[in-house]
């Protein structure tokens, strides 16, 4: 497998099973612009434009979903806190290449034990850190209760060559204070680190 960060806050993720397009920006490409025709967008909070039907297919909140080779959950968690507001956040598990891979889209409040209960066992886990609603401490928190072998933040900055603000503050939360900047991290479960790793990935233009 392998996971690309393509700037803001979108990722892929590349099975052998087909491709996953974690919170596309901008219109979707046309059918026949597709590298793979498995191609599966999904978006964390929800429809963000009118897509063409029949042309994608195109994840927009909780529910368990087969789609070719691939198996993907939509977990909901709260967009804000749930006291004030009903939104909702959608973690979406993509189970591809004996992976779990989690991504944690834009949470704004702690998600619930039942939640975590739901989303389950996380080799990777996926997350913005420029869109968060989670304070570095809080996000810290969730890392810690999903248990992830590896976290893939986005927020590098390739002009400054360093980590934007919000991922300094998250890679300071988490402990990590060297790291060397990739294009892409490939992965396989025999391949997973004993102990938690952090990736920071180098944004490639879509």
């Amino acid at each position: 497998m392998e996971i690309r960060w393509t700037g803001n806050s979108t990722f892929e993720v590349r099975s052998t099973t087909g491709i996953v397009i974690v919170d596309h920006e901008g219109e979707l490409p046309a059918q026949s612009e597709l590298e793979d025709e498995n191609t599966v967008f999904v978006y964390s909070k929800g429809d963000h434009t009118v897509h063409p039907t029949g042309q994608h297919h195109v994840l927009t909140g909780p529910g368990e979903y087969e789609i070719g080779g691939l198996s993907i959950r939509g977990v909901a968690t709260p967009a804000d806190d749930p006291a004030i507001s009903n939104e909702v956040n959608t973690v979406y598990v993509v189970d591809a290449d004996g992976l779990q891979v989690a991504t944690l889209g834009n949470p704004g409040y702690q998600p619930s034990a039942q939640s975590v209960q739901q989303i389950g066992s996380v080799d990777v886990l996926i997350l913005n850190s420029d869109s968060q609603g989670l304070e570095p401490d809080e996000l810290s928190t969730v890392i810690r209760n999903l248990e992830p072998k590896m976290v893939v933040p986005s927020g590098y900055d390739t002009e400054s060559s360093k980590p934007g603000a919000a991922m300094a503050r998250l890679l300071t939360e988490l402990g990590v204070k060297n790291f060397e900047p990739t294009p892409r991290l490939t992965v396989s479960k025999t391949g997973l680190p004993d102990e938690r790793t952090v990736v920071v990935l180098q944004p490639r233009p879509a």
